[in-house]
């Protein structure tokens, strides 16, 4: 039986400051979907791989980024091939940003030439920070992106971030380029080679939540998303991903919840037998066509 290389992206866009190599291209993108168009067979995450003959690729997205349905759906539908967008949904419908790129935007972009000095009131974690060069600002976004991802409460994050906005004097409207899903606008374009799957409300790392909370993150996303779409959504992948990022317990949430299949976040090379709630995927960064197809061989060979 046929193998499935599992393909992961986030962004198709050019944005200024990919502070977490998320961005494709546009141009790259479509050089990349129209090689895989000609050598492989694209199928959709949904389908029932164990029936495969053939080697085939599917093309899956996570965090739902407007740019997803503004810049990566016209290509797959000129080129007619399926994709998963895995929709994060506290964000949307607003005109907020998800929080590691609000952070970047209170880093870099804020007002640090009037306040060149952040400081962090925290019960266990105060600091305080110089950001008058863009190093030390690198520095200041690194370390809060580090604590933001598992190592701090839901919590104390929007209590950081609050900070943030005091400190910079602003409020929570993101950048128009940086915006999520807005439901309305996705149901006005033909989405018939798009398959929607949840992906939690706050893109927590579920490990580091107890039993309660990843069910809650869980299941809302699921509600919402059916609510939205009106359909009924049946996948899911991890925030993060990576094997550190879900536990047994998600996994357990994940099955109970129905979920035909999950995306994980580790490279490899699904095959028949493999677990359906950790299907393997390879994250794609902003390569040129050459630089593409070496990559693609060697996620075929790991």
């Amino acid at each position: 039986m046929g193998q499935v290389l599992t393909l992961l992206y986030h962004r198709i866009n050019k944005i200024e400051n990919d502070a977490n190599f998320l961005a494709v291209s546009p141009e790259h993108f479509y050089e990349q979907m129209l090689w895989l168009k000609r050598n492989f067979n694209i199928v959709r995450f949904e389908d029932k791989w164990d029936r495969i003959e053939k080697n085939a690729v599917c093309i899956t997205f996570d965090d739902g980024y407007m740019d997803n349905f503004d810049n990566a759906l016209p290509i797959l539908q000129q080129l007619q091939i399926p994709a998963t967008i895995f929709i994060s949904t506290k964000t949307i419908n607003t005109q907020e940003e998800f929080w590691w790129d609000d952070l970047e935007r209170n880093i870099y972009y804020g007002k640090s030439d009037r306040n060149p000095m952040f400081s962090l009131k925290d019960d266990f974690f105060s600091c305080t920070w110089k950001t008058d060069t863009f190093g030390e600002k690198e520095n200041l976004y690194k370390t809060m992106h580090w604590l933001m991802r598992d190592k701090i409460s839901l919590q104390k994050r929007n209590d950081w971030m609050r900070q943030l906005y005091e400190w910079n004097e602003w409020d929570e409207k993101g950048r128009k380029e940086n915006i999520t899903c807005q439901v309305k606008e996705c149901l006005e374009k033909d989405l018939s080679l798009i398959t929607i799957g949840a992906h939690t409300v706050h893109h927590p790392s579920l490990a580091a939540l107890p039993k309660s909370i990843q069910k809650e993150e869980i299941l809302k996303s699921k509600t919402m998303l059916e609510q939205q779409f009106k359909r009924e959504i049946i996948t899911f992948s991890y925030p993060f991903g990576t094997k550190h990022d879900y536990d047994e317990i998600t996994v357990e949430i994940c099955r109970e919840a129905k979920f035909q299949k999950v995306a994980a976040n580790y490279s490899g090379v699904w095959k028949t037998g493999d677990d359906t709630m950790q299907i393997p995927r390879n994250i794609v960064r902003d390569w040129d066509i050459d630089t593409y197809k070496k990559q693609i061989v060697k996620f075929w060979n790991m």
